[in-house]
């Protein structure tokens, strides 16, 4: 008797939880509508359309244990899209939708829905994604953590931030995998993680940067948060160059055994470069060496970095993490192959 009004109640505190903070689910979700009737009144409507990042429809529809038509509406949405989707553009003008991109159908739930979250898994519904909310309260504030569950039933249960794919235009990926070589490149402590248009570049849990993919373009930030448009070549090569700084000034690089950047340095440890009979290739590089360890052997006297068209004021001077940003990058340049050197500002 009571079944009937309980779940509406359910599914409307979790809307009003998580329709004003779609940003937290995935970065660029904004919602358009709420209240999207997929099955002609059968199954219930969906509880809002919004729009992703790269501009596609987004049905969005809460998730909670007993409740007999969650498969059926969510299959309804799935169809609905299949069918219509591509004409949302135009029926949906206030949604600003890119004509031609794929929509989706995104089930959110709880620790209480597991079982209905779970089930929808195992049905591996074309187009469907399934998200898991963790809420909390902390210093008076609501928080929630996010888990995207596999979909399919061969598939592992839960899906690691890392192992979310990055949604790029193909014609930016190129830029991307620059930037990801690049910062893995720096530290085997560096770890590169997010959701579907983001990627967090972290050291040890602090922040180097973060590349957000939205609406075909690239954009780039640094720890303090500045947001650079990544169009070029050029622009690639700076963000790279932001990054290596924030990475000197966190592992302390510019004040490595008592030198300053752009003077010589000591050999590294041999538990820096994985022990002093590592083979090097031809590039004077050991095989899994990280740029940390391989910058003290890589530095340049002021002399050598002023023949190579460096600023011998910033070899020896008073840009000391400039001058370690600059070396860094000639280290990445000498291993990678394909960076070609950053334009570098000394501001």
């Amino acid at each position: 008797m009571i079944r009937g009004p309980v779940l509406p109640q359910m599914r409307e505190g979790l809307w009003a939880l998580v329709a004003g903070r779609l940003e937290a689910i995935e970065t660029g979700l904004l919602l358009v509508l709420e209240d999207l009737d997929c099955s002609g009144g059968r199954l219930g409507a969906v509880e809002g359309l919004a729009r992703d990042a790269a501009g596609a429809p987004v049905l969005l529809t809460m998730a909670t244990d007993g409740d007999a038509l969650l498969a059926g509406r969510v299959l309804a949405a799935s169809e609905f899209l299949q069918r219509v989707g591509d004409s949302l553009a135009a029926a949906v003008p206030e949604g600003n939708f890119a004509p031609g991109v794929n929509g989706r159908v995104v089930v959110v739930g709880t620790e209480g829905a597991s079982a209905s979250l779970e089930s929808l898994r195992r049905l591996s519904l074309p187009g469907v994604a399934l998200c898991r909310l963790e809420p909390f309260r902390i210093g008076g504030v609501e928080r929630f953590a996010v888990r995207w569950l596999a979909n399919g039933p061969e598939a592992a249960a839960k899906v690691t931030a890392a192992q979310v794919d990055f949604a790029v235009a193909a014609d930016r990926r190129a830029d991307w995998q620059t930037i990801e070589q690049l910062s893995l490149r720096l530290d085997p402590a560096v770890r590169i993680d997010g959701d579907r248009f983001l990627r967090r570049i972290t050291w040890q849990g602090r922040l180097l940067g973060e590349v957000c993919a939205a609406d075909g373009t690239l954009r780039g930030s640094g720890a303090d948060g500045v947001s650079y448009r990544l169009l070029s070549p050029r622009d690639v090569r700076e963000f790279g160059d932001r990054l290596v700084r924030r990475y000197a000034e966190l592992t302390g690089l510019s004040m490595d055994g008592g030198n300053r950047a752009g003077e010589p340095s000591a050999r590294p440890r041999e538990d820096e470069v994985g022990g002093g009979g590592a083979a090097r290739n031809a590039k004077g590089v050991a095989p899994g060496e990280s740029l940390r360890a391989s910058l003290s052997s890589a530095r340049l006297t002021p002399e050598e970095y002023s023949a190579l068209g460096g600023p011998a004021r910033l070899a020896g001077g008073g840009t000391e993490v400039a001058g370690v940003a600059e070396n860094v990058i000639r280290a990445v340049s000498a291993q990678e192959g394909s960076w070609a050197g950053p334009t570098m500002r000394t501001d």
